[in-house]
């Protein structure tokens, strides 16, 4: 008995010391695995959205958006996405195919309908602005944490509640970000990051709010809220209506639907 008791203690004791002997890259890198993990499971989801524009002087444009996500089980790849533009009558019927990866750049396709065709977004121009919003083509899959080298800042208070403090710097070459630096809180929900341009400035803010609970497992911020430092415009994302593992139809996340999709 008390043999065992021993080996209970040493192997709660090596486990604390590998925790406490962290260096701030592996802690960093396990928070926002852990963080990432966390919202993982729902399979599939579809949702509609609102994506409100706003300029310096408070004029808004307001976008009506349909979604659809579908997660990859792939551990060594990334999820897919599809993004549909209802209203205004200027955006109507387009469509964004995206899919991310882990080693490798992601693909993205817009189908244009003015144009009549899917047009490819260049590697190179994944910085440019998502349908003139404050929000970048690579954001769509900025919280997978494979994508990004860690390391843990320390501890910050945000809100009224303890969040960690992380930095992550862009494994993506042509990344339009030389850094960000974000919080995550104790439930390991996102709940902002700042982005630093190519000079090493701060662009922009992204505040993640209206965290929902679903299917008593897994968290989602349901707004989004954009700030750009530089341009003083702003962009309001917001989730209505998410459903979780619905039983999608995986065919319709290939570049080959998207015209069908968007009639």
């Amino acid at each position: 008995m008390i043999k065992f008791i021993s080996s209970i203690c040493i192997i709660s004791l090596l486990l604390a010391t590998s925790v406490f002997s962290e260096t701030d890259e592996e802690k960093g890198f396990r928070i926002a695995k852990e963080s990432y993990e966390s919202t993982r499971g729902y399979i599939d989801s579809k949702s509609d959205q609102i994506m409100i524009l706003i300029d310096p002087k408070g004029n808004e444009v307001v976008r009506e958006i349909s979604g659809k996500n579908l997660e990859n089980m792939d551990p060594d790849d990334g999820d897919k996405s599809l993004i549909f533009f209802n209203k205004p009558k200027d955006v109507e019927g387009t469509v964004m195919l995206s899919h991310t990866h882990v080693n490798d750049d992601d693909d993205q396709w817009l189908y244009l309908p003015a144009l009549g065709r899917v047009k490819r977004i260049s590697s190179s121009n994944k910085s440019g602005a998502f349908m003139g919003s404050e929000i970048a083509f690579e954001d769509f899959s900025g919280l997978d944490y494979r994508k990004y080298n860690w390391k843990y800042l320390g501890e910050e208070n945000y809100e009224g509640e303890m969040c960690y403090k992380l930095e992550s710097y862009p494994k993506y070459e042509n990344s339009g970000y030389t850094k960000r630096v974000g919080l995550t809180d104790e439930l390991l929900r996102a709940r902002k990051i700042e982005y630093y341009d190519r000079k090493g400035d701060l662009l922009k803010t992204i505040y993640f709010e209206d965290h929902k609970l679903y299917n008593d497992a897994i968290w989602f911020a349901d707004t989004f809220h954009v700030v750009n430092h530089q341009n003083d415009n702003s962009t309001i994302y917001k989730w209505k209506n998410r459903q979780l593992n619905i039983g999608l139809n995986k065919k319709d996340f290939e570049k080959s639907s998207l015209m069908r999709l968007a009639d």
